[in-house]
């Protein structure tokens, strides 16, 4: 299996690891699968996770109303991008970060759940290769202090006035998985498992949305049409991630999970490695 997923990275420049995981037996097969991966903003999926656990155990009112004002907004889409102020549930918060990827909605549901809540979720799922640290604010003030920026309305000029070369910023923590939320793809996986295999109507929610992930679908491209597909992605320059659970119309159920990291630009090349990738997996799977 290696020789083949190698095959569809090497020629981009790209390494990638894998993983696959059956989730009515739990047998999976990879490559590299235990190797640690940035998560970027797959990390919405745990905070989504720990959220709708909580809500179910009476800890947080999913109807709470939230003020998002412009001290929240780290840019990017849902409330993230308001221009003005506002007032939203929880719930409908966790459902952007979830479906439009939303980066403010992810730490203003991560501090109704409590950081402390995410940070040992791993450790009550037995992840062992999984490490979450924080919602993505706490990530970009890890490289704005690495940077030795004062705050993030400074960092997000120094990044916008192209203050910053790439090397700089992949020194930073962000791009360190020793230093930032990190996973495995056999752990996320387990996770996808997990979620599918868990009580409802908690799973449930957690199925409806990843479905209806906007801003993904990187592994799908090239998956049977009659395949439903759910997932969630996250990026950085240099780091391109999926994990998602492909049904099938014959009741076969798999969670796939793939990170690559380009050299070059060729995003949409790597992109479709990955896709290629997840039907190599699926078709490993079926042997």
């Amino acid at each position: 299996m290696q020789a083949i997923v190698d095959g569809f990275f090497a020629p981009l420049g790209a390494t990638a690891q894998a993983h696959i995981r059956d989730l009515g037996d739990g047998r999976g097969i990879g490559v590299r699968e235990d190797e640690p991966v940035i998560l970027v903003s797959v990390v919405k999926l745990f905070i989504a996770w720990e959220f709708r656990r909580q809500v179910e155990e009476g800890l947080v009112d999913p109807a709470a109303p939230v003020r998002t004002t412009a001290a929240d907004r780290l840019g990017g889409t849902g409330t993230a991008g308001f221009r003005y102020d506002s007032h939203i549930s929880v719930w409908d918060l966790a459902a952007l970060m979830m479906e439009v990827s939303d980066n403010s909605a992810a730490d203003l549901v991560t501090a109704r759940i409590g950081a402390s809540s995410l940070r040992s979720l791993p450790a009550r799922l037995g992840l062992k290769g999984t490490r979450l640290i924080g919602p993505p604010r706490t990530i970009l003030e890890d490289v704005a202090r690495d940077l030795d920026v004062s705050d993030l309305q400074a960092l997000a000029h120094v990044l916008s006035a192209g203050a910053v070369t790439t090397a700089e910023l992949r020194a930073t923590s962000a791009w360190d998985p020793a230093r930032t939320n990190v996973s495995t793809c056999a752990d996320l996986t387990a996770f996808m498992r997990h979620i599918w295999n868990g009580p409802e109507p908690i799973a449930g929610d957690l199925r409806t949305w990843t479905g209806r992930q906007l801003t993904g679908g990187r592994l799908s491209r090239l998956a049977p049409s009659e395949v439903q597909v759910f997932g969630r992605s996250g990026s950085l320059p240099g780091w391109l991630n999926e994990v998602a659970v492909w049904e099938w119309p014959d009741g076969r159920r798999h969670a796939i999970a793939v990170s690559a990291q380009p050299a070059e630009r060729n995003f949409r090349e790597v992109e479709l490695a990955m896709s290629r990738t997840a039907l190599a997996l699926t078709e490993a799977m079926g042997r």
